[in-house]
């Protein structure tokens, strides 16, 4: 049981490290929470100011099965526990590490935003499994086979959303400071044209 245990652990590391190694290929800044982060494996970012997205990995050296309703399908182990891990920050990267590295195959690495993980496992609760698990069929796995860009894309829509929302606190700032300049300005007319008020 130890060594079973081991060895998932270690199938785990190999994905998480992969994928790294993949991100950081394409010039992106990928780190490992030092403190650890709960559902979370990696955090990646670029070198532009801006939030990291939280990246959690799931690993498996047999991910894909051919089922008589569905057809081929990719599938890894999930637990329900990501159905209350609703966040646009959240995303998934599912391997499937194809015999790597002990073949000539490359692993295939799936970036798969959070809500659609959950629209998936929610599916798999409602309908009795007791074991929980994330499934793509093969011809819908395309679009997020490798695809970063995506993700990069979500980043990059949150920090614009936070330079927006940095934005409207200093125009409300700089409309706060013309106002309390205005009434200053006021007083001191007044204090002028009567002498009296300012005694």
């Amino acid at each position: 049981m130890a060594k079973q245990s081991r060895s998932t652990a270690l199938i785990g590391a190999s994905g998480e490290h992969y994928v790294a190694g993949y991100l950081s290929g394409y010039e992106l800044i990928v780190a490992v929470p030092r403190g650890g982060i709960a559902g979370c494996d990696l955090l990646v970012t670029n070198e532009f100011k801006g939030r990291a997205i939280r990246l959690q990995v799931k690993t498996g050296t047999q991910a894909t099965r051919n089922t008589k309703l569905d057809g081929n399908i990719f599938l890894w182990s999930t637990s329900y526990k990501v159905i209350e891990q609703n966040d646009t920050q959240l995303w998934y990267s599912y391997v499937w590490l194809n015999g790597w590295p002990k073949s000539e195959n490359i692993p295939e690495v799936f970036f798969v935003p959070s809500t659609v993980v959950i629209d998936c496992l929610q599916a798999c609760r409602d309908s009795g499994d007791t074991w929980p698990y994330f499934w793509l069929r093969t011809d819908d796995a395309q679009q997020y086979r490798g695809n970063f860009a995506a993700l990069e894309e979500v980043r990059h829509q949150e920090n614009r959303k936070d330079a927006r929302e940095d934005s409207s606190r200093q125009n409300t700032v700089g409309w706060l400071a013309l106002a309390i300049a205005f009434v200053a300005v006021i007083i001191a007319i007044l204090s002028w044209i009567y002498p009296a008020v300012s005694r």
